[in-house]
């Protein structure tokens, strides 16, 4: 039989994602993606769940090895409390219907066996009737890991306020809260914010959490 033939762009990527959290990107509950790792990558990917722990619901028997929708990652933001990535993402969409028995890989991964092959295209056909959005423009195909020059920290944005000599500092993208003392920090603070948030690197970000006063 010949190969079959890619009916999606070669910059079509997807995730292997634990069931619940593939499930609420889906759905639009969750519009960003934890990982250990920056990405370069933009554009339009997969949401595969992945085999492997059970995370609790919706990880019913037959959504694992699926492939269940797709998203759009537009931007990578550091996260220097836990240490990570947010992958942030935007124009989810839940396919009607589910592609089983994918198997999948590491990072975001392109199809490596003509079963995979098989259900990008399977894929593909459901983000032009379902998402049209996703299947505009192409993004430029880069790696998930790439190097990083020594001298650039990573940054992340940080919402606070001062009240009664306290300094509130929270993230933007997450729930994630502390509160520090001293009019030094409250000053430099202030003379890097920009309507009411500030870019902090990940050594600022730690002297200040380092001093994080005991809740």
């Amino acid at each position: 039989m010949p190969p079959i033939e890619a009916q999606y762009p070669d910059t079509l990527r997807a995730l292997s994602i634990a069931g619940p959290f593939a499930y609420e990107i889906a759905t639009g509950e969750k519009d960003w993606e934890f990982r250990t790792w920056p990405t370069k990558f933009r554009g339009t990917f997969l949401l595969h769940v992945s085999t492997g722990r059970d995370w609790g619901e919706p990880q019913s028997p037959e959504m694992i090895s699926c492939i269940i929708g797709a998203a759009e990652v537009y931007e990578c933001e550091s996260d220097p409390e836990y240490d990570g990535f947010l992958h942030l993402l935007r124009n989810p969409v839940s396919f009607k219907r589910y592609i089983p028995k994918v198997s999948g890989a590491r990072n975001y991964w392109s199809p490596k066996t003509e079963a995979h092959i098989k259900a990008f295209n399977e894929a593909w056909e459901q983000i032009l009737e379902q998402a049209p959005i996703l299947a505009k423009g192409s993004a430029p195909q880069a790696t998930s890991q790439p190097e990083k020059p020594e001298s650039q920290e990573p940054i992340a944005r940080f919402k606070f306020s001062f009240d009664g000599g306290i300094i509130r500092i929270s993230s933007t993208r997450t729930d994630n809260t502390f509160t520090v003392t001293g009019s030094n920090f409250w000053q430099v603070l202030q003379a890097q914010a920009r309507e009411g948030e500030v870019t902090l690197s990940k050594s600022e970000f730690g002297a200040l959490y380092e001093q994080r006063l005991n809740s």
